[in-house]
Parts: C-alpha cells; structure tokens; sequence
C-alpha cells in the first residue's frame, strides 16, 4: 500500500500533468493496475480490517500467563523469558502439539482465517520418559 503523499504525486502527474500511466508508474516503481486503482477513487481513503481470530492463543493464554508468573518469581532480571523457552515448555506440556492440531484442523476446514496464515512447519523432537 501506498503512502497518502505517493497517492497525491501519481494522481497530480496523470491529471494534471496529463502523462501517460505507464510513464507514471515507471517513475514511481509501482504497478500500473496500482496507478489505475489509485485514479479510479476520487479521494484517498484507508482501509482498515478488524483483528483476526486467535482461537490457539485464547486456549494457550491461562497456561502462559501461569508459566510468565512462576518464572519471575524464580529468575534474575538479566535472565530472559524468551518465547523460545515457553514454546519448550508448552512442548514438554504437549500444548504445543495441540496448537499445532488446532490449526492443521482449522486450515482442512477451509475457514477464511486460515487461508490468511502463513504456516513455516519446523520438525520438533521431544523425548518424553515414562
């Protein structure tokens, strides 16, 4: 998406300067369909989308807020509670794994909010005793 001032500039240049659009959207190192989107309304405006859904997070929230309350009891300013260390833990709670359900299942679905995930899979080895 453009900046408001980037907007004002390809407009004036194609209606008031009267150049061509492919000229313009040379110059300006966008698209043409982007140039042609941008005069096609007769006022800039934003377009804002709500907050997504985040049904893993609101299930995962409680044990998290759990684990961030315990560790600052037990560990040292400099010592960091990195998302790293809580994704072992969850992992050791087999939480993780029930995310991860969660989403492959949400994603078969074919919900609306599944298909604007960007899902990066990394391979997991946890050994479990017992």
């Amino acid at each position: 998406m453009l900046r408001m001032d980037q907007v004002h500039v390809i407009r004036h240049k194609v209606l008031i300067e009267d150049r061509s659009r492919r000229s313009v959207a040379r110059e300006m190192g966008v698209s043409r369909n982007t140039v042609r989107k941008y005069l096609r309304i007769s006022e800039p405006r934003r377009v804002e989308t709500g907050p997504r859904a985040r049904p893993v997070l609101e299930r995962v929230a409680p044990r998290l807020e759990e684990l961030m309350e315990e560790w600052f009891l037990r560990t040292t300013r400099k010592q960091r509670i990195t998302g790293t260390r809580l994704h072992r833990q969850l992992v050791e709670e087999d939480l993780a794994r029930e995310m991860e359900a969660m989403l492959e299942e949400a994603y078969r679905e074919g919900a609306a909010e599944a298909e604007t995930l960007n899902l990066e899979w990394e391979s997991i080895d946890a050994e479990v005793e017992g």
